[in-house]
């Protein structure tokens, strides 16, 4: 038997199931990521990758990342609000096209500020210091009322 005939039948396999199997090129990633905190949430939003059918959202820290939420294509934005006042987090996306994850967008890195809470103190205390002193100036009146009247 010839070597010619096999290798030409490994060959058409080999390229076979190369136009079969799905493509292993990672779609693009996205890029722009961008984050916004406020008191107790984290708004994210970034630029879109033509192709891709959806996001997926990972929150955590240098040394952990975990995926929190998967965001259709048409809406590259996301409102994280299981945060902690006052924590700081690492956040980035990736984009999936027919089932190929991309490499990572940028990473953002947000602290979320914490509720300030109302000083009540001053306000007290300007509030009884201002009736001491009316009260100082009736007394101050009365008394200078009453000599006026002995004078007389």
């Amino acid at each position: 038997m010839s070597v010619r005939p096999l290798i030409a039948t490994a060959l058409i396999l080999v390229l076979a199931s190369l136009c079969m199997a799905p493509s292993v090129l990672a779609t693009e990633a996205p890029t722009g990521l961008q984050a916004t905190a406020g008191v107790g949430y984290v708004d994210l939003n970034w630029q879109t990758v033509a192709g891709a059918d959806e996001y997926y959202v990972y929150r955590g820290t240098t040394d952990e990342m975990t995926m929190i939420e998967s965001v259709p294509a048409n809406f590259p934005s996301y409102h994280d609000a299981n945060v902690d006042e006052g924590s700081s987090y690492l956040y980035y996306v990736t984009a999936w096209d027919q089932g190929n994850e991309s490499v990572t967008s940028n990473s953002v890195s947000i602290t979320i500020p914490a509720e300030e809470e109302e000083n009540i103190v001053l306000p007290v205390l300007a509030i009884v210091l201002s009736v001491i002193a009316i009260q100082v100036c009736v007394v101050m009146l009365l008394y200078f009322s009453k000599q006026k009247m002995q004078l007389k």
